[in-house]
């Protein structure tokens, strides 16, 4: 696909676009027609145009330390801003927070190209890095990072975020009713339930592989990232070998993988085992093999983001085990749907009665299994949630 020939109807601008992202543009090119995807996700990238989507690659995300995620964010946005200069300014674009700075470039190619934009913001910045890193709101940069910011979604066609936490936090940071949609969308994330469901451990060849049929599995699939309490988690583990019917699995990569690898070396624990990430073909087995998902929000990230690896474990049946301060979307989320407990950052011994709750009753895990699934299936399905979104992109894409 080149401008001028065969042209998009949309175009998709995510460094980190995941599946939720390919699902998207797969569900967008279906009632739009053609879309573009500018990405630097290598598994994405190796999916290949497929369909009505054409894929550009771009500058990939390395979160290995502070300076190479800044330098790879300024590299994608500069890739990105030669790249919508390609396209003629009626293509109305998506952009996602991915990296934080991208939605400013809708904001650039209006006023140049007069160019329609939509805006997902999936976490909230500068607040990520006020709470996190520990950065002043009297800075300059901080206070020209909110103006810029402002200007941005007050201008967009439509804003859109994933929870409400997120939702109240953003409101207060712009004026959602001089947006065109005249309000902030909330578009929850989903899952796949038809590709991730349910499967009992006797007729699940990962689980069997992995020796989980008869014991109470508690998982940690997904990025283990610096932000994630894998040290608590693990805390847990020690306190529970002696407990021969419960089982930790890790899967996944990032900085603190190599704390579980150290902690396997040191200890030899048999009730933990840490797998790299699977491929996409394993992952429906890998997810169901959990009973219990651990779901990790850092202290301070409340109401900046929500962790959409929890709609992945409910399609596959797990009770959620929260780790995160309230009020988050995440905590939230288990409270009112009943679908699993919720403990704070570092309570290991919280951790420790949650994990012997869902073991001693059974009753109890059931119904949080139960309500996760179901949940998944109505709130938090694909068909839903992509549903909504589309509804506003289709009328971006028509003005």
């Amino acid at each position: 696909m080149s401008p001028g020939s065969g042209e998009p109807r949309l175009l998709i601008l995510n460094q980190m676009a995941g599946p939720m992202t390919w699902e998207l543009a797969a569900d967008l090119s279906r009632q739009l027609g053609p879309v573009a995807l500018l990405t630097g996700h290598p598994e994405t990238l190796a999916k290949g145009g497929q369909g009505a989507i054409t894929l550009f690659p771009s500058v990939p995300y390395n979160r290995a330390t502070n300076l190479s995620r800044g330098l790879t964010w300024l590299l994608y946005l500069g890739h990105a801003f030669i790249w919508l200069l390609r396209w003629p300014g009626r293509i109305p674009c998506l952009l996602f927070s991915n990296p934080p700075l991208l939605p400013w470039l809708g904001y650039l190619t209006r006023r140049w190209r007069r160019r329609p934009y939509a805006v997902m913001v999936h976490d909230i910045y500068p607040d990520v890095l006020l709470r996190l890193q520990g950065l002043s709101e009297n800075s300059w940069v901080i206070r020209a990072w909110r103006r810029l910011n402002r200007v941005t979604y007050e201008h967009a066609d439509v804003v859109m975020t994933l929870g409400d936490c997120m939702a109240a936090t953003l409101s207060g940071q712009f004026d959602p009713t001089r947006t065109k949609a005249g309000r902030l969308k909330i578009i929850h994330p989903w899952a796949d339930t038809d590709w991730l469901r349910p499967l009992p451990k006797e007729d699940n060849w990962f689980a069997r592989s992995h020796d989980q049929v008869g014991k109470l599995t508690v998982m940690y699939s997904g990025n283990m990232g610096m932000g994630h309490d894998i040290e608590t988690m693990l805390q847990a583990a020690r306190r529970l070998r002696p407990a021969r019917d419960i089982h930790f699995m890790f899967i996944g990569a990032g900085p603190k993988w190599q704390i579980v690898a150290d902690y396997l070396r040191q200890a030899a624990p048999p009730n933990v085992t840490l797998l790299p990430w699977q491929p996409e073909a394993v992952v429906p087995f890998s997810l169901a093999t959990a009973d219990v998902a651990m779901v990790s929000l850092e202290a301070g990230a409340e109401g900046l983001a929500f962790p959409s690896k929890a709609l992945a474990a409910m399609a596959a049946g797990a009770a959620l085990l929260g780790l995160s301060n309230a009020p988050s979307d995440l905590q939230r989320l288990i409270d009112r749907f009943e679908c699993g407990l919720n403990v704070n950052p570092g309570d290991a011994d919280g951790l420790v009665k949650a994990i012997l709750k869902f073991r001693d009753d059974s009753s109890f895990l059931h119904h949080c299994r139960q309500s996760a699934r179901l949940l998944a299936e109505s709130t938090f399905a694909r068909t839903r949630n992509v549903q909504m979104m589309l509804d506003n992109l289709i009328n971006v894409a028509a003005k």
